[in-house]
């Protein structure tokens, strides 16, 4: 962003966008990412906590069905903290002879009864799996409907501790003091939607969801989709009733509740139609909201010339305040966290990346957590390109450089690997190195095939609605370029290498051409990428501003002017990931796991420093969480492991060893640290 000054204290991103800090001057917001548990969270800002133990990953295979839709109906008390509720779950077979279906549901919450047709089923809820026995094997063609009830206090839970969340805000009018007033709100990302209620809480398996929400009278709830009715069930209570239409991801499943302040708008979009955007905040942030909201149409009207129509056509988009320290993209009821309300605009970058998730994310929605960087990296993109559509090219080159190089100055080099990061959240690499990648697939293939692709990817009747891939996304960037686009996406993607480029420019190389100019580029490092180098020849006659595709050890590019030439520039906006000169050597380098998989323990790693360094090994799991510690102490140097008969220093897996212990079988990531660098493996224990 523009000015570096960070307000990293207020500006805590989360699961979706917390963030981090930007130009201040400018008027416009800082970047979101996702990051930590907020600071100053106090003890009762939430439910009761549970063990980090407690909160795996769901399993990500099918289980043997799909499920078709929710339709959830729950009565939230604040006073009490608790959830009583139940869901209709439609679901169908994916094989003959389904005998049990597994839901997701936390043991801190009870499930107290499981019917079908009017008959009570047998279940077993254990940790956080509930195992329904059905009364006969369930056919394929023939859906399935199970009732579920449940009720307790939900726990934080998940990286971020959150889940559903029991709250409270300042409903006084801004300066003045006030009242308590409860507000209740969900974060579920990644898998924290069975910390409140009971489903298949995985990203590859979408459904349609209805919710029906009774709070206290003096609370308005929202949720996804549309409002369908609203009534007092009793006195002191209120009922509302959403349907989303549109299949949603588990994790995308909101609600909101508290005194809300709302105003509403519609939307004139280009290409013809509206779409009908609403507004809820706390009542004593309205009037700065009214101008950190004020640009959502004309961000709503870029995204959809950039990425098509909204996506869920006929459902309104809605921004709603909840008491949390970052922002979430839940399916067109965005939440919002108190800090972005500044009546500056400052943070206006973050309205539009999760408005961007609307397509990015929400309708196409990773197929598998590993490709989390489909929903992050391309809705930071978003914020580039919109500060490029409203401020103009240096504001778009600035924020490159803040989410990159100023951020980042080993270029993500020891990062990990784009398209398998570890950890899953919260991972800065995911959303910086992401837009990075799609920034220089656009200078690759120039603008006109980099937007077609964006549109035609983001519209794609096939991906719409469903899951997708990396794979997939390659394949309409493909499509757009017309041809094959591996020597670009798999260095960036799957490897955590930077390119080392040397690159000299020679004017009048022959002595007799003063118009002449030949540039040679050398690339260094393993693997060889495929590099899009903007190159400006500055002459007499004016500057001849050129894209030079290197796609080899070795490019040489040859101009020949009418005029004298005086100089050339070699990326003169730094708008290329490349370090210049020899490859230099990270500080740590470290071997791949052997063998791998593994079981329990016994892998072994050979280390090998530049230096002397202390040496830090910690263990991650799939959550982020770091669950192992050990501290080498400080190592000798090694030679390079690419030289021959050279031996580095063994490390090995062991129980026991350092602070922690070896959990239970499943993917894991080990980062090995030394002089401010790190190497990461990933290891895949066996039971």
């Amino acid at each position: 962003m523009i000015n570096r000054r960070l307000r990293l204290a207020l500006i805590l991103v989360t699961a979706v966008t917390l963030a981090v800090t930007g130009p201040a001057t400018a008027g416009y917001p800082p970047a979101p990412a996702k990051c930590r548990l907020p600071a100053g969270m106090r003890a009762d800002d939430g439910g009761p906590f549970t063990k980090a133990d407690d909160f795996p990953p769901p399993p990500a295979d099918d289980r043997g069905y799909d499920v078709l839709a929710y339709d959830l109906e729950i009565t939230l008390d604040p006073t009490t903290r608790t959830i009583d509720g139940q869901v209709d779950v439609a679901l169908t077979a994916l094989r003959e002879g389904l005998t049990r279906v597994r839901l997701d549901l936390v043991s801190a919450l009870t499930c107290t009864a499981v019917s079908s047709q009017g008959r009570n089923l047998g279940f077993v809820h254990a940790g956080d799996s509930l195992v329904v026995l059905l009364p006969e094997p369930l056919a394929s063609d023939r859906p399935e409907t199970l009732t579920v009830s449940w009720d307790g206090q939900p726990p934080r839970h998940g990286s971020f501790l959150t889940g559903l969340m029991f709250r409270s805000h300042d409903s006084g009018p801004p300066g003045a003091p006030g009242f308590l007033t409860p507000i209740i709100a969900n974060m579920s990302q990644p898998w924290s939607a069975h910390s409140w209620w009971p489903c298949k809480d995985h990203p590859g398996d979408k459904a349609q969801v209805s919710m029906t929400v009774t709070v206290p009278d003096s609370l308005t709830a929202i949720s996804n989709g549309t409002l369908l009715w609203e009534d007092t069930p009793a006195p002191g209570l209120r009922r509302f009733a959403w349907r989303e239409a549109y299949p949603v991801a588990t994790y995308l499943v909101s609600v909101a509740a508290t005194n809300y302040s709302s105003w509403s708008e519609s939307c004139a979009v280009s290409g013809g139609g509206t779409v009908p955007l609403e507004f809820h905040v706390f009542p004593r942030e309205r009037a700065n909201a009214e101008i950190d909201l004020d640009l959502t149409c004309a961000m709503m009207d870029f995204m959809t010339r950039l990425a098509g129509p909204y996506p869920f056509s006929g459902e309104k988009y809605a921004q709603a305040e909840i008491k949390w320290g970052g922002a979430m993209e839940h399916q067109t009821a965005t939440s919002l966290p108190p800090f972005m309300f500044t009546g500056d605009r400052y943070h206006q970058t973050l309205v539009v990346h999760e408005l961007a998730h609307q397509w990015f994310g929400d309708s196409l929605t990773p197929s598998r957590w590993s490709d989390i960087w489909l929903n992050e990296g391309f809705a930071r993109y978003a914020e580039a390109l919109w500060l490029e559509e409203s401020q103009g090219t240096a504001a778009y080159i600035e924020f490159l450089q803040f989410i990159g190089p100023e951020r980042h100055p080993d270029y993500f080099l020891g990062d990990g690997l784009l398209s398998d990061p570890a950890p899953i959240l919260p991972n800065e690499m995911i959303y910086d190195k992401g837009a990075w990648v799609l920034h220089m697939l656009r200078m690759l293939i120039g603008d006109a095939a980099f937007f077609d692709f964006l549109g035609a990817y983001a519209s794609a009747p096939e991906l719409m609605y469903g899951q997708v891939t990396t794979a997939d996304m390659i394949a309409a960037a493909e499509a757009a370029a017309g041809r094959d686009l591996g020597g670009f996406f798999t260095p960036w993607l799957e490897t955590a290498t930077v390119p080392v480029v040397t690159a000299t420019a020679a004017v009048d190389p022959d002595g007799n051409d003063p118009g002449m100019v030949l540039a040679s580029f050398h690339q260094n490092q393993s693997p060889v990428f495929e590099l899009a180098i903007p190159v400006t020849v500055h002459a007499a006659c004016g500057d001849v501003n050129s894209t030079v595709i290197v796609t080899g050890r070795h490019h040489n590019h040859l101009w020949r002017l009418d005029c004298p030439v005086d100089s050339v520039s070699i990326d003169p906006d730094n708008l290329v990931l490349m370090r210049s000169g020899p490859v230099r050597r990270p500080a740590i380098q470290v071997s791949t796991p052997r063998p791998n998989p593994v079981r329990t323990a016994g892998a072994e790693f050979s280390i090998y420093l530049i230096s002397e360094s202390q040496v830090t090994v910690k263990m991650y799991d799939i959550r982020g969480r770091m669950i192992m510690k050990d501290e080498l102490g400080r190592l000798g140097p090694t030679g390079s492991p690419d030289q021959p008969e050279t031996v580095g220093h063994t490390w090995q897996l062991v129980p026991g060893r350092g602070s922690g212990r070896l959990p239970a079988a499943g993917a894991y990531w080990l980062a090995f640290e030394a002089a401010g660098q790190r190497a990461i493996r990933r290891i895949t224990l066996l039971k």
